[in-house]
């Protein structure tokens, strides 16, 4: 029987070329069918075809443009300026209303008594400024950006018509022919917009140039009208009134404040203001525009203003110097008012630098006859009356005195330089007054002295000075308890960062309070807060004591009209100034030997 062969089944490789084969077949059917359609498709069909195609295309398109006034702007541009531009312009508009400019003039147009309870913004500052600049590059690049892309879209078809000259309209889309010259666009458009930036910089920087210089001009020319005229337009002052010299009035400074609070008193005629810093062009050739104000304020009311005390001349009226210059120059802005003439002197807190210049000073003042009261206006507070009078009446008593201020740990550097003296000499130094006037505390009668070293009431810290580059140390809290040999028992204690609110308390000699008396209660304190965060021309401190403030010059005028020799309840003489800086530089060194820098 003859061998049969097997039909064996094809192979799988062979099987899949098949099925690829009958798919590319029915692909390549189909392609020839709609290609030979669409070839031998009627001229209206295609054309209604194409006409739909393109509508669909433009639609397309269509969603992401804007079209304003005739121009296609592309949406994510066109919204990204519009929000910038949007942006800028509300921060014109804030800018504007918070202007310095506006807000001084109202301020000094009405005297201090006429001040608006907001304040002026403060100036704007390089980080504000760089942001500004950016912001403002952003917006010229789109808006170049965009104004470009809408005008070629109204010259489509000269690039059209280029293309056909030969030209790749895809390249073309990508430069921007200028004077027969191509640039890149992004390049173009970036380098235009950071023009038009500098230039408006290079405009703004000009008019700042320009209005300084005008300004300084025409300071410097009332400055010299004011000089040259023999003791000033207004004549002789009436002997009904009390002449004033300002010694020392730089922006937001306590002699600004002083100035201010004098000028609405109607007992006091003020004379002239001497400023050594900057009203002297060589020190200072472009002062502030606050400062240039006031001058300008000051000109319009005959008063005089000057840069040297010896342009005064010898004063042959009844005149009050006020000195509140830097610490270390009152030494010598003291001699040289006695010089003048003046008859009275109200001298700022501490006096001087040591107790030895002091003494200089009160030797001096008592030769010329000159009458002098220092600066200590916590003295004039009602809460410290109530105080002391309660503390009178109770036997055996101690008192307690917190003296708090309102700076930021962050701020203590700038508090430290303003303050060289220390929170011994210039915060502190207030209670210490109130020690050595009301309390007979001598540094040289202290029988027991407690410093409070617990963190939370004593610290002292190193500080970087960045004048002189030198560190120096000072307390940002301390707390301190003195015994008498008169077996008088007192506490101090001040904080910077301790609040609006300082405050005193009577105790018992078993240690149970009696009473406690604050400076501010909840609605004074809730009202001055408002108007700290205001008011950024006047110093914190001057504004929360100014009824201090007021209240001690009201008092040391009455003096002065009365001529009685008798002792005024709150003025301090420079005797007494003596003996508070003595207690200051003991209570300095005891505290020194027992507290450590804080690392």
């Amino acid at each position: 029987m003859p061998h049969r062969r097997r039909l064996r089944p094809p192979s799988l490789p062979r099987m899949h070329r098949r099925v690829g084969l009958l798919v590319r077949t029915a692909v390549l059917a189909y392609c020839l069918c709609d290609a030979l359609a669409k070839l031998f498709e009627p001229k209206s069909k295609k054309v209604e075809r194409l006409t739909a195609e393109l509508a669909a295309l433009e639609a397309e398109r269509m969603l992401k443009v804007v079209v304003v006034f005739g121009y296609e702007f592309d949406k994510l541009g066109f919204y990204t300026s519009v929000s910038i531009s949007t942006v800028l312009f509300l921060a014109l508009i804030i800018q504007l209303s918070r202007s310095r400019r506006k807000w001084k003039r109202l301020a000094l147009s009405g005297g201090a008594a006429a001040r608006p309870s907001t304040a002026p913004a403060s100036t704007t500052t390089p980080r504000r400024t760089i942001l500004l600049g950016v912001g403002a590059l952003v917006f010229f690049y789109y808006l170049v950006f965009n104004i470009g892309k809408a005008f070629e879209s109204k010259k489509g078809t000269s690039g059209r018509s280029l293309g056909r000259g030969g030209l790749d309209p895809r390249r073309l889309s990508r430069l921007v022919i200028l004077f027969g010259q191509e640039l890149d666009k992004p390049t173009f458009y970036a380098t235009v917009a950071t023009a038009m930036v500098l230039l408006v910089a290079l405009g703004m920087q000009i008019g700042i140039w320009v209005r300084q210089w005008k300004d300084a001009a025409r300071l410097e020319r009332r400055l010299e009208r004011m000089q040259q005229a023999a003791g000033g337009a207004r004549g002789p002052a009436r002997a009904s009134k009390l002449d004033v010299v300002i010694v020392g009035c730089g922006p937001k400074s306590v002699g600004w404040f002083h100035l201010l609070q004098f000028l609405d008193m109607p007992e006091v005629n003020v004379r002239a203001v001497v400023e050594p810093f900057f009203l002297d062009k060589a020190k200072c050739p472009y002062p502030p525009q606050s400062f240039v104000d006031l001058i300008m304020m000051l000109d319009e009311m005959k008063v005089r203003c000057l840069y040297h005390v010896g342009q005064l001349g010898m004063l042959k009226q009844r005149t009050l110097c006020v000195i509140a210059g830097r610490t270390a120059d009152n030494p010598r802005l003291f001699r040289e008012c006695i010089g003048m003439g003046a008859s009275h002197i109200y001298l700022e807190s501490p006096g001087a630098p040591t107790i030895e210049q002091l003494k200089d000073m009160q030797s001096l003042a008592v030769a010329r006859g000159v009458e002098v009261y220092m600066g200590y206006q916590r003295l004039c507070s009602k809460y410290i009356e109530r105080t002391i009078s309660l503390s009178r009446s109770v036997a055996r008593c101690h008192v307690f005195f917190c003296h708090n201020e309102t700076y930021a740990s962050s701020e203590l550097h700038f508090v430290v330089e303003r303050y060289p003296e220390g929170m011994l000499g210039t915060m502190a130094a207030q209670e210490l007054a109130v020690l050595v006037t009301q309390f007979g505390v001598r540094a040289n009668e202290i029988e027991g002295f407690k410093v409070n070293t617990n963190r939370l009431f004593s610290e002292k810290q190193a500080f970087y000075n960045r004048n002189d580059g030198t560190e120096s140390t000072d307390f940002s809290r301390v707390a301190f308890k003195i015994t008498t040999r008169q077996r008088r028992s007192v506490s101090v204690m001040a904080d910077r960062c301790g609040g609006l609110v300082s405050f005193a308390v009577v105790k018992s000699h078993t240690g149970k309070e009696v009473q406690r008396f604050e400076s501010h209660d909840e609605d004074q304190a809730s009202a001055l807060r408002e108007e700290l965060r205001a008011d950024a021309e006047i110093s914190q401190q001057c504004t929360i004591e100014r009824d201090e403030y007021l209240e001690l010059k009201r008092r040391i005028v009455k003096r002065i009209f009365s001529g009685d020799g008798s002792r005024t309840l709150g003025l301090v003489s420079i005797h007494d100034g003596v003996e508070i800086l003595a207690l200051a530089d003991y209570c300095l060194r005891e505290i020194n030997a027992v507290l450590k820098t804080d690392t």
